[in-house]
């Protein structure tokens, strides 16, 4: 009879086993990387009381005769199918698809803990660590190259956050593209000794300046030049700014009204003369200056004019500075220019398009005009043939002087580094606020100029630039300190050779100045040919410029690539426009890291604010023979047995190891409609082997009862 109650409570025993099982699985549901856990029981050893007899003879054989005496726990075993993954967006939370541990210690390798809970941070000395201070393993790159050695001991993993790599100095650059071959320069004055675009104004004429965009401007390449009408040519004929003719009948209009016209035909005194007795009630006078219709305000009050226009489009462009303008008293203003016949000319007004001056691509006699009550020189004429007399005949005009010969503007009228005209007024100096629409019958020449209108800026106004070369292009190297230099490499075409049908082109590299440290390069200079069909067939050498920067940093020697010989794989000359196609150099900047980023093998990667990316570590698996005997040591950690194995340590992906998935932690596994079942089971299980000892306590007592 006492079996049964040692049974029963052996059962009980089991069940509350199998509830604390249930329990905390339950408890666990939530916790990172959690395996479920499942109980396995076995009978407790029985009672014999009889052997099993074989057969003999005619008595057959018995079974042996048994009693149990309950059960007990046989084992626990651990779930490690794989859990849901759960989004973090957290760069350390890594969970494992697959198989496989992370290794975490807390004694710096001395002991090695086992766990599926991703959930790291990074401490305050860059340790990768767990919720519980356990910093992860794995293998930390070379610093200088940057490779991983998984067949070295993990260690581990430390990523400070401070962390900086070094400069790397430029050595090479490659520049492929395209030099526009659609015009041929015979001669040119360009030389690479001093390689600014300063020192050769004065020496390349106006026909062999190019634009920004390599396309050659094309003065001097019309028909005729230019030639100023004056008072005895026949209004019909003559040609406007940009090289359009006035109609044959045309009328004017003062106030909307037609005016009476003296003269037949016209002419450009006979048009002034009736333009001042259309406007005699202004107390003005009008008359012909140079190329231009001038209006003079002969009072000390200011005169608004009426509308002032014609029925021939050419001409109402003339004329429409005159129109509807304010004229300050004792002040001037002035039609755009009138021309005999077309050719290169530009008009320009420093005084917000009151008055225009005329430059006239050629050689001839300069015509000054008169100085109005500001100091400005207006209504004169002047030739020029090059970019140095465009730049003087500009300051000349800006900086017009009062009858006393005293200088009023005082602007700086210059050619800049880039090849820009830059027009910088005196700080002091209020009358140089506009400059007025620029006209040309040249649109390249419009265009580049056509930058210097509007409102002059404190800072100075800057035309569009002329080029010496046709194209440039900059690229920005290093040097040792990391320092940043913009090197910009000019091209120009200089020769081709009827003969050999070849072209040639000068280059040049050019540094500006950093502060106080001016560069000096040499071997910045060379030349390069191309054949009939644009492809690269000469490079002078040496095609590697030193340079040293002259700011503590180490001289660096750049080696140039501008593509192979015979081929087309870098520069080539075809008939279209100019443009770079790759520029490319191997140097970089020091950075700092900005962000790390964890692929799925387990390399961590940072991203510095240099842009670059360099591999910093890796994070280590352990895999073994048999999961199941790894014993919980808690915080979700594991540790090796006797009967676990010993771990095989090894890389995300690599062998039985499953993958790192970054930003992601793996859920408990814990299935809660098989746990509540299981809660079941176990409930039921305590209540029968409860009335099991219930029971035999009644027989017992009945045993007891008897008399």
């Amino acid at each position: 009879m006492m079996r049964s109650l040692w049974s029963g409570v052996s059962g009980l025993q089991a069940s509350q086993n199998f509830m604390d099982v249930v329990g905390n699985n339950v408890a666990n549901v939530n916790t990172v990387g959690y395996k479920a856990t499942r109980i396995n029981f076995s009978d407790v050893l029985a009672q014999t009381l009889s052997g099993a007899t074989g057969p003999q003879g005619a008595l057959g054989g018995m079974n042996p005769i048994q009693i149990g005496l309950g059960t007990q726990v046989a084992s626990t075993t651990r779930n490690f199918s794989q859990g849901s993954l759960k989004t973090t967006n957290i760069t350390t939370n890594l969970a494992i698809q697959g198989n496989g541990f992370f290794i975490v210690s807390p004694d710096n390798g001395n002991t090695y803990y086992y766990t599926r809970g991703g959930d790291f941070t990074f401490d305050a000395n860059g340790n990768l660590v767990t919720p519980t201070g356990n910093i992860v393993q794995g293998w930390l790159a070379d610093n200088t190259t940057h490779i991983i050695n998984t067949a070295s001991t993990i260690t581990g993993i430390n990523i400070p956050q401070n962390m900086t790599v070094p400069a790397g100095v430029t050595k090479n650059v490659s520049i492929a593209g395209n030099l526009n071959g659609g015009q041929t320069i015979q001669t040119s004055e360009l030389t690479p000794i001093t390689p600014t675009l300063e020192n050769f104004t004065g020496e390349i004429n106006m026909n062999s300046i190019y634009n920004s965009n390599g396309n050659i401007i094309g003065v001097g390449q019309t028909t005729s030049i230019a030639n100023v009408a004056n008072s005895g040519n026949e209004v019909a004929g003559l040609y406007d700014i940009n090289g359009n003719q006035i109609g044959s009948n045309w009328t004017v209009l003062v106030n909307n009204n037609p005016i009476t016209l003296t003269g037949n035909p016209e002419t450009l005194s006979d048009l002034a003369n009736d333009l001042n007795s259309a406007l005699s009630s202004y107390n003005v006078s009008v008359s012909v200056l140079n190329n231009k219709i001038q209006i003079t305000n002969n009072t000390s009050n200011s005169v608004n004019l009426p509308p002032i226009g014609s029925s021939d489009p050419v001409l109402n462009s003339i004329l429409s500075n005159l129109s509807e303008k304010n004229i300050p008293g004792n002040s001037t203003i002035t039609s755009l220019p009138f021309f005999s016949k077309p050719g290169d000319a530009v008009a320009m007004s420093f005084d917000g398009g009151a008055n225009y001056n005329t430059y006239i691509y050629g050689s001839g006699t300069q015509i000054d005009g008169i100085t109005n009550d500001k100091g400005i020189t207006s209504g004169s004429v002047r030739y020029f043939q090059t970019v140095d007399d465009l730049v003087k005949i500009i300051s000349d005009d800006i900086n017009g002087t009062t009858s006393g010969g005293t200088t009023i503007n005082n602007a700086t009228v210059s050619l800049n580094s880039s090849g820009e005209i830059q027009i910088t007024p005196n700080p002091t100096e209020s009358h140089l606020s506009y400059i007025g629409p620029v006209y040309s019958n040249n649109s390249n020449l419009a265009t580049i100029l056509g930058t210097l209108s509007g409102q002059v800026q404190p800072t100075g106004s800057t035309s569009q630039p002329f080029m010496a070369d046709t194209y440039s292009t900059s690229i920005a190297v290093y040097d040792s300190l990391g320092n940043k230099h913009d090197i910009t490499f000019n091209f120009a075409k200089i020769n081709y050779n009827p003969s050999t049908n070849q072209t040639k082109w000068q280059w040049y590299a050019t540094a500006p100045s950093s502060g106080s440290s001016i560069p000096t390069l040499t071997n910045a200079s060379g030349q390069i040919t191309f054949d009939s069909t644009g492809k690269l067939v000469g490079l002078t050498p040496p095609l590697a410029i030193t340079a040293n920067w002259n700011n503590g940093s180490s001289q660096q020697v750049i080696n140039l690539h501008f593509g192979d010989l015979n081929t087309f794989d870098g520069l080539t000359q075809f008939s279209l426009p100019s443009q770079t196609s790759s520029l490319t150099q191997d140097g970089y900047a020091g950075g700092s890291l900005q962000n790390i980023i964890v692929n799925q093998n387990g390399v961590i990667s940072g991203m510095f604010s240099n842009g670059k990316s360099y591999a910093l570590g890796q994070v280590a698996l352990a895999t073994f023979s048999n999961n199941n005997g790894l014993l919980s040591r808690g915080n979700s950690l594991f540790e090796a047995t006797a009967n676990s194995g010993t771990p095989i340590v090894t890389t995300a992906g690599k062998g039985s190891a499953g993958t790192i998935i970054p930003s992601e932690l793996e859920e408990s596994n814990v299935d809660l409609g098989t746990e509540f079942t299981n809660m079941i089971i176990a409930e039921r299980a305590y209540q029968a082997n409860a009335r099991t000892l219930s029971v035999s306590n009644t027989m017992l007592q009945s045993l007891l009862n008897i008399q």
